[in-house]
């Protein structure tokens, strides 16, 4: 009988311990968890006049709000290039976009921009245009349109020459309308072929980049925006009642009043703040909720519970989230945001108890 038992000792005792976990229902205290609003402690648009150098995209094109300009200097191997058969100006569009037809013109450039730091005001970090938008001779080197999948123009030895000796070129939009060209970090960018004898000498960007500008929102508005990026700065009061509780969900919605974009969806970005608010560049974290929304939503819905469980656990540190575009620099677009329409709602519960 007593080896009988021996045997039996290994299950009675998973059984004994089995029988005397709690359900987790029991363990947290409170299986449905607590609901609270955060309420609102102030919103506005943040905006400015970024590069936008590294897009995908080169966006050529103007409204009675945006205009913007490409610029490009091309990687010369040879400066003789004679007894030139064609010389051919090519640039591809991106077809994720909703391509107007556009005429342009072709200016030289008079001074040298730097492609990571050049917008609409500046050439460089630290040195300006001459005029906003670009220095540029007046007359034309030629005129085109978009129109198609691609763009090819034709040049003369007249026109080359002009381009070999400029610091770079200019396309300035003629009429309204967008489009969004194929830049060097994408798969074809801008370049020049050189054929003689029917061989062809391809000459592509060395540099390139577009440079926008657009409207400036009223103190009232919340917008979020790419290419002349807007951010719009949120700030929830924080509630003691969260104090030592876990976050189990975060959502933040917000409603949205009208949309400006080429595309059929955008993606909406969260980042919290790492100090005081005190200027556009105020220090951010990483993205810590990324959403994709249809242009023509009206109320967007996004999961932050991450930023709740940061506000519990550092509530001195709460120092508000950027909502934004992402990314900010891929394209021109913008959503504007209903004002007084935030809310944050949080699900929390008691943190389980710990276990002998």
């Amino acid at each position: 009988m007593i080896r009988v038992m021996k045997k039996y000792l290994p299950l009675l005792f998973i059984i004994f311990v089995s029988c005397n976990e709690e359900p987790i229902g029991n363990v947290r205290g409170e299986l449905t968890p607590q609901v609270l609003e955060l309420s609102t402690f102030t919103t506005f648009t943040e905006y400015k006049n970024v590069p936008v150098g590294q897009s995908l995209n080169l966006v050529l094109g103007k409204n009675d709000e945006y205009e913007s300009r490409v610029l490009i200097k091309f990687q010369y191997t040879d400066t003789t290039y004679t007894g030139l058969d064609e010389i051919k100006f090519i640039m591809n569009l991106n077809d994720e976009f909703e391509n107007d037809t556009l005429t342009f013109s072709i200016h030289a450039l008079n001074n040298t921009f730097a492609e990571f730091e050049a917008n609409w005001t500046h050439r460089t970090l630290d040195e300006t245009w001459q005029t906003a938008g670009g220095d540029f001779e007046s007359d034309s080197i030629r005129e085109g349109i978009v129109e198609g999948d691609s763009v090819v123009l034709y040049f003369n030895y007249i026109e080359l020459q002009e381009i070999l000796q400029s610091t770079g070129i200019v396309l300035i939009p003629r009429d309204t309308g967008f489009v969004y060209l194929e830049s060097k970090q994408g798969a074809n960018g801008p370049r020049l072929e050189l054929i003689k004898n029917e061989n062809t000498l391809p000459v592509f960007a060395e540099a390139d980049c577009h440079i926008v500008v657009g409207p400036e929102p009223s103190l009232f508005d919340d917008w979020i925006g790419s290419g002349w990026v807007y951010r719009d700065f949120v700030k929830f009061n924080y509630d003691t009642l969260l104090d030592n509780n876990l976050a189990i969900y975060g959502e933040l919605t917000f409603r949205c009043s009208g949309y400006f974009s080429s595309r059929d969806s955008v993606h909406v970005g969260i980042r919290e703040l790492l100090e005081p608010f005190s200027t556009f560049d105020t220090p951010t974290g990483l993205l810590i909720a990324l959403e994709k929304i249809e242009v023509g939503d009206t109320l967007v819905t996004i999961d932050i519970v991450k930023h709740i469980q940061r506000m519990i656990d550092h509530p001195d540190s709460n120092f508000g989230i950027y909502i934004t575009l992402s990314p900010e620099t891929y394209d021109i677009s913008r959503v504007e945001i209903v004002r007084g329409s935030h809310l944050l709602t949080a699900g929390y519960v008691e943190p389980p108890e710990p276990r002998w």
